[in-house]
């Protein structure tokens, strides 16, 4: 989005309460990144990855790779010098991929990159921006839903519209998953707005549905990787009541990047999070959001030097995204992210995609973009906050805490699990498959006394299992690796 001269004008998920025990898997699963300097001083086990002036690069890397299907949802493409996504896109319609490409019918006449394609290509416009209807404003890229080989599924989404300077100059962030199921889902709102199901062929204007005429899509809970992953699309599924929800579930500490933030109802739920004894951060585009209360006195009286705007004559703070409790891995760690900006066109007129990340591995990783963020917009570094959980990570725990010890790990056969309780409690021991479904209870909810208790498990094949136990608050998760 270019800056301009104006006046203001059900899958059932079985998961982990706590998924510290799929870090590991976020690498493979769910991958982000972000187009300005990080603090990897904020990490905890996982370095945030800051791509220079190559997110575009990494995007047409998946193209590239694409073998069957792509679909793109796209609301700005400029192309510009050394563009590298219309070359990937035309490479893979060469080489028998079949795509389908939707852009946003107020911009179309910008999108210089969208010319670029193959005329073959089929290309769709959303409908003008109106009274009723608002703007096409996604980012997204479908690649392989129908791969035989369900782990090359991917969807691409985040907030970068295609222009030179959202991969150089602005900060955005964008998020990878890896998911057939995800895939379906995000393919299922596509074919929605192009009024067709066929792969590569025709739009069908007659069923083609967008913004406010579109149904809600149904399917909103998924496990990927082992994490809980939330997926909501504007407008059909009431995005903003998952944003105050999400806002609500914020106990230790609470993280807001947002270009344009008109919501005084969420400004206002950030606060009172942050009056409840959560620590709050904020940083706000002023270009976009500077007129309005958020950042004018709603953010800045509630959150004092913690909330930063940006201001700057050429590039633009361009994220859309809230973290919560990145700091506390045993109190749902999660990041609500995507194209959806805070106003009341995004939650009511524009088509958006949302989705909410509960991992703690992920939370980290934004907090360390938005810590760099800060440092490089205030000048000064971002307070850290205390972890308040007994928890704190993959066999970290307190001297006074219990014990939860594996071995052998990796293992054959079967491993045995030593767990040292230090006071007499009520635990639940379960496991579950890397698709968070649970395979086994080894305790019930059961009360039991001090001591070393001993547990066997053997899994039905090799791969990988996630025990977590539940003791009283407390929350111990461990990664158990079966190979063969």
């Amino acid at each position: 989005m270019k800056k301009i001269k104006l006046l203001p004008v059900l899958v059932v998920f079985i998961g982990l309460a706590v998924n510290v025990g799929a870090q590991k898997n976020v690498n493979k699963y769910i991958k982000c990144y972000f187009t300005q300097p990080v603090d990897n001083s904020f990490a905890k086990g996982v370095n945030a990855t800051y791509l220079n002036n190559v997110v575009f690069d990494t995007l047409a890397a998946y193209i590239s790779r694409a073998k069957y299907t792509i679909d793109i949802c796209q609301y700005e493409y400029e192309t510009w010098s050394g563009d590298p996504i219309a070359t990937a896109i035309n490479a893979a319609y060469s080489r028998g991929v079949k795509i389908r490409y939707i852009q946003d019918g107020s911009y179309a006449s910008k999108n210089t990159g969208v010319a670029l394609l193959n005329a073959s290509i089929p290309v769709i416009a959303s409908p003008m921006n109106t009274g009723i209807y608002g703007i096409c404003h996604n980012k997204v890229v479908i690649i392989d839903e129908y791969s035989t080989d369900t782990t090359k599924s991917i969807v691409i989404t985040g907030s970068p519209d295609w222009d030179a300077t959202m991969s150089s100059g602005d900060y955005n962030n964008m998020i990878i998953f890896q998911s057939k199921v995800f895939a379906r889902a995000y393919t299922n709102e596509f074919n929605i707005m192009w009024g067709d199901t066929t792969h590569g062929g025709a739009s069908n204007s007659g069923n083609s549905k967008f913004g406010p005429n579109k149904p809600n899509s149904g399917t909103h809970i998924f496990s990927i990787g082992g994490s809980k992953v939330e997926l909501y699309f504007s407008p059909s599924d009431g995005v903003n009541n998952q944003i105050v929800s999400t806002i609500g579930t914020a106990n230790v500490d609470i993280y807001c990047g947002m270009f344009t933030f008109t919501e005084t109802t969420d400004a206002t739920d950030i606060v009172n999070q942050v009056k409840a004894g959560a620590f709050g951060a904020a940083i706000l585009d002023n270009y976009s959001s500077g007129t309005y209360t958020p950042y004018t006195t709603i953010l800045p009286g509630g959150l004092g030097s913690n909330f930063q705007g940006y201001v700057a004559a050429s590039t633009l703070y361009h994220n859309k995204y809230l973290i919560v409790n990145p700091s506390a891995p045993c109190d749902d760690p999660k990041v609500l992210t995507g194209s959806h900006n805070w106003t009341s066109s995004a939650d009511t007129k524009n088509d958006e995609n949302t989705v909410i990340v509960h991992n703690d591995t992920i939370a980290n990783l934004y907090l360390q973009s938005f810590a760099g963020d800060f440092k490089a917009i205030s000048g000064k570094s971002l307070s850290t906050t205390k972890n308040p959980c007994s928890v704190t990570g993959v066999g970290s725990v307190n001297d006074n805490s219990s014990e939860l010890n594996i071995y052998p790990n990796p293992y054959k056969g079967s491993v045995t699990i030593n767990y040292k309780l230090v006071e007499d409690a009520n635990v639940t021991m379960c496991i579950y498959d890397i698709m968070g479904q649970k395979i086994n209870t080894l305790v019930n909810g059961v009360k039991l006394e001090s001591g070393i208790h001993t547990y066997q498990f053997n899994g039905s094949t090799p791969g990988i299992y996630i025990l977590q136990v539940n003791e009283g608050n407390n929350t111990f998760v461990k990664k158990l690796v079966q190979v063969q």
